[in-house]
């Protein structure tokens, strides 16, 4: 139609001519598709405010349910979402995918139109069909400003989407210091758990995010919280070889020999991924070096049978003579040889 390729255009004078020449402002294309719609979906705020003016829907709809807010607010088209929310358009429809105009534009970063969309006061904590809401999208991209602008909306700091993640965590697993900060200042849980009874502070260790642990760790984390198979953040940081993240963890107090569900230490796992630095300062930090996994194997034998000289010698350089005894070390070289036979079996 060609009110529609005239909106789609942006063709203003074409526009207004078809609508004087009485083509229905609400006439649907061949896509189900009102000429606000299309307007809306494109960006041009002239032809927006020109179809309103005519007495446009201001909430017709697309097939799958979007309004023209919900177009401009997807598209961050700060005028039209104006334009529309002054022509009464409703902030809380959703549209048949689950997400409101204010989902939108905080899964987008379109800080302004959040800010805009919060001074008509929608409903801050609707969730979207995975039970994330604008306040978790915003959290998950670090927007700060729109974390901000919720929070004092209303949005609840410690709502939990359909997989159990908080704000707090969202922002820990990306990385978002800033807004984690913000968040803890309005009273977010830090020893929530989350996906596989991880807390924050375990999710920001397994990241490697050192300024994060810090900032969980000065309000009163528990550093040593294990997930859901005994593993610490300590053991996590060990196991991802980041040793600034170890060495804070061990200097706040946390337990560098506790033990995960199958038995592993930090110290184990440091040498089982080969990473230098995390064994140095476990090592150097009073690690156990005879504690046993459940298949039997400390750290010495554990570096020994993957093959890594330098964390042998840095083992056997920094623990006590005894580990040098020649019976200790062809214990461990039996010990590797059966793993070595059992592993050549089973993988046959």
């Amino acid at each position: 139609m060609e009110l529609h390729d005239a909106c789609l255009r942006g063709d203003a004078t074409n526009m207004e001519m078809q609508l004087k020449n009485g083509v229905g402002v609400d006439e649907t294309n061949s896509d189900g598709w009102t000429s606000l719609l299309v307007a809306a979906q494109h960006g041009h705020d002239v032809m927006v405010k020109f179809l309103l003016r005519y007495g446009a829907n201001v909430d017709a709809r697309t097939p799958n349910g979007s309004t023209p807010l919900k177009l401009a607010t997807n598209g961050g088209y700060l005028a039209i979402v104006r334009l529309l929310l002054d022509a009464g358009a409703n902030v809380e429809i959703e549209g048949y995918d689950g997400y409101t105009p204010l989902h939108l534009a905080s899964k987008n970063g379109h800080t302004s139109v959040v800010k805009l969309l919060l001074d008509y006061k929608p409903l801050v904590d609707v969730p979207s069909r995975d039970g994330i809401t604008a306040l978790g999208f915003a959290c998950v991209l670090g927007d700060l400003d729109s974390v901000a602008a919720l929070l004092d909306s209303g949005a609840t700091v410690n709502v939990v989407d359909n997989d159990g993640w908080s704000p707090l965590m969202a922002a820990a697993l990306n990385g978002h210091q800033a807004v984690v900060r913000l968040l803890l200042t309005w009273g977010a849980d830090i020893n929530a758990k989350g996906p596989r009874q991880a807390t924050a502070l375990r999710i920001a260790a397994e990241k490697g995010h050192l300024e994060i642990v810090q900032d969980l760790l000065d309000d009163g984390a528990w550093m040593d919280e294990p997930s859901d198979d005994g593993t610490t953040p300590l053991y996590i940081a060990a196991k991802q070889g980041y040793g600034e993240i170890v060495q804070l963890l061990i200097n706040r107090g946390a337990d560098s020999n506790r033990q995960s569900q199958t038995g592993c230490t930090p110290l184990i796992m440091a040498a089982m991924y080969n990473h230098v630095e995390p064994l140095r300062i476990l090592l150097d930090n009073g690690a156990g070096v005879d504690l046993e996994d459940i298949g039997g194997w400390t750290v010495l034998s554990m570096a020994y049978f993957s093959g890594y000289p330098e964390l042998v010698h840095l083992i056997l350089e920094r623990r006590p003579a005894s580990m040098i005894d020649p019976a200790a070390v062809s214990q461990i070289r039996v010990q590797c040889r059966n793993k070595q036979r059992f592993l050549q079996h089973t993988t046959r």
